[in-house]
């Protein structure tokens, strides 16, 4: 197979994009897509972006969300994905109606709320059962599955929730694995349905998920090697700056 067409120095900027995103997600357990979506928007199609970014997501988070199904909430987590499944279509919508600088910009801004917000230490304290329980997760979904949808970006929005609970961290990354995992079948699915994924998307996908691999395993490695803090402050600068950049440019 030639590979040469994709050999250009537009492509080499979402493997790297690729790999830094993956690279945090592996030491933090989120944020691949709020690295990598403003640089694949911005070398490529916005409609190829997402579906690249939802199949090497999926591909890459099947092998480790599985065997921790067993510590999924289930009660707090399907409302979540049920909504997501309903918003998303009307993300992908919207995603097909602007032109790529505006969706950039539209990612670059969510970015840039999400670093603020993170940087405040904000959390959700609300309630978490109930009637307002359960509007506060029908919430959650609604508003990740639309960004999902939109530029692939949805997973910030479960970890603000989920985070702030008081259950044991491996129920929280389990909770928070499994709904982002979720929503990516939905936006692939009308994706396929709408004919935006060809051999094209593929290819590139298969290409890109060798970084994205490589890069969650050596973030996933040097978790147990670096201080999560100054981590943590590393990539909010980098959120920052990105996010920046996607709304100026």
């Amino acid at each position: 197979m030639d590979l040469t067409p994709y050999l250009t120095f537009e492509f080499s900027i979402a493997i790297l994009a690729g790999f830094t995103g993956a690279y945090i997600r592996g030491f933090t357990g989120f944020g691949s897509n709020l690295i990598w979506a403003p640089a694949l928007v911005t070398v490529m199609e916005p409609v190829q972006a997402v579906a690249i970014m939802g199949i090497v997501g999926l591909a890459g988070t099947t092998p480790v969300a599985l065997p921790i199904l067993k510590n999924v909430v289930w009660k707090e987590v399907y409302p979540i994905i049920f909504a997501s499944w309903i918003t998303a279509p009307f993300g992908i919508f919207v995603l097909y109606n602007l032109d790529a600088k505006n969706v950039r910009q539209i990612i670059g801004i969510f970015i840039l709320a999400i670093a603020v917000i993170l940087l405040t230490g904000w959390r959700y304290r609300g309630k978490r059962t109930g009637i307002k329980g359960r509007l506060a997760q029908l919430t959650t979904g609604s508003i990740s599955g639309w960004l999902a949808g939109f530029g692939g970006i949805g997973g910030a929005i479960p970890v603000l929730y989920f985070m702030a609970s008081t259950d044991h961290p491996s129920i929280q990354r389990a909770n928070n694995l499994i709904t982002v995992s979720a929503m990516i079948p939905i936006v692939l699915a009308v994706l396929i349905y709408k004919g935006a994924i060809n051999n094209t998307t593929l290819i590139q996908s298969a290409i890109l998920f060798i970084p994205f691999s490589m890069g969650t395993w050596l973030g996933a490695y040097s978790f147990n090697r670096a201080s999560p803090d100054i981590f943590k402050n590393v990539v909010l600068i980098l959120l920052i700056v990105i996010g920046t950049l996607a709304v100026i440019l």
